[in-house]
This record gives structure tokens, sequence and C-alpha cells, in this order.
């Protein structure tokens, strides 16, 4: 069922595809994959943490990157798919196709740096939780319009993601808004008893 989705989606989209759409995607794209914008992006990042003492979040999001990276570079030679045909490719990649290492490395990201993070507002955390997916989706999204993998390469490569970021944003978490590590002072079986 897979392939019969992904060609339909494939020739779906490249009948469709606009001048201004294809040159959004080919812009992210080149900022996700162009060492210079690589390089300034982690620049940033460490100006950030070093900034907000986000040290637990970079840890997070360092163990979920690394981790999916490996793995699925490890299953992209396991499974050993082809890339979509250069007739529907607007830029041609090598290598296998499956899982999506761009997928899985920015839903890694997302999804540690999500868990790993302590918000107090519900609505904060709604919103961090919109952003980060939304900067997720278009990774993948732009990945399959331009024809550098097939959509269940996406699939496979959040999936991936998200279970590694999962697993390194909960193992990094601090402790949950209003929650510490001791019983804070001032609760009722902590008063001392009557005198």
């Amino acid at each position: 069922m897979g392939g019969w989705v992904d060609d339909r989606l494939m020739h779906l989209l490249a009948a469709h595809r606009s001048e201004w759409a294809t040159g959004a995607a080919r812009t992210l794209m080149w900022i996700g994959t162009s060492p210079t914008a690589l390089a300034t992006v982690a620049l940033l990042a460490v100006v950030v943490v070093v900034a907000t003492r986000a040290y637990r979040q970079a840890g997070a999001v360092v163990l979920a990157v690394v981790t999916a990276d490996v793995v699925a570079r490890l299953l992209k030679e396991i499974i050993d798919r082809s890339r979509p045909p250069s007739d529907l490719a607007l830029v041609h990649l090598g290598g296998a196709s499956m899982p999506s290492t761009h997928a899985a490395l920015t839903s890694a990201a997302a999804t540690a740096l999500l868990l790993a993070t302590t918000l107090r507002s519900t609505r904060a955390r709604f919103l961090w939780a919109l952003i980060l997916a939304a900067g997720t989706a278009v990774v993948g999204v732009c990945m399959v319009y331009l024809g550098g993998h097939w959509p269940t390469d996406i699939v496979a490569g959040w999936t991936l993601g998200t279970t590694f970021g999962a697993g390194a944003g909960l193992l990094c978490r601090g402790p949950r808004a209003g929650q510490r590590g001791d019983q804070s002072p001032g609760r009722r079986d902590e008063q001392p008893q009557g005198s």
C-alpha cells in the first residue's frame, strides 16, 4: 500500500508545483543542508544555550539528534530504498531514501526540546509544541515536494525521530512546573506540631 500512496502523492505534487512554493522549498532545504547555514544556526544555538543556561535542554537535543542520526543511517543501509525517480524530483540527493534523515533529526530535536523544557503556562506549552511541530512538518513536506523523498520516508523519519526525541527529552527533563525534588516548605505535613 505504501508504494501506491507514495506514487500517487508524488505525481499529485509534481503536477501542482508552483514557482513560489518551489522557491520557498528550495530555500528551506538550503538552510537545512548548507554548511554555512548549519554553522550559523549552531552558533546561534550555542549563544542561546549559554545566555539562557539551557544546558539540560541542549543535552536532550544533542542526545536525541545523535542517536536518531546513527539509527537512521543504519536503517538506510538495511532498507536500501531508492529515491523518487528523476522525472518527479526537483532535487537529486544521493544514497538510500528510507527513513528520511532530515525528518528524523528535526522531529528528534523538536520532541526532545519540547519534553525537556518546563513551562508553567498551558498556553505557552501549547504554543511551543505548535511551533516545533510546524517546523518539523514544513521540513518533511518540503523534502517530498522537491522530490527528495517519498512520503513514507518522511513518516518513517518522523516516527524514528519522535521516538528518540521522547526518550532523550524525558531522560533530561527537569522537575515539572510547580514541583521540586523535595517537599516545599510550608506544607501541612511539615508544620510544627502544636506547643
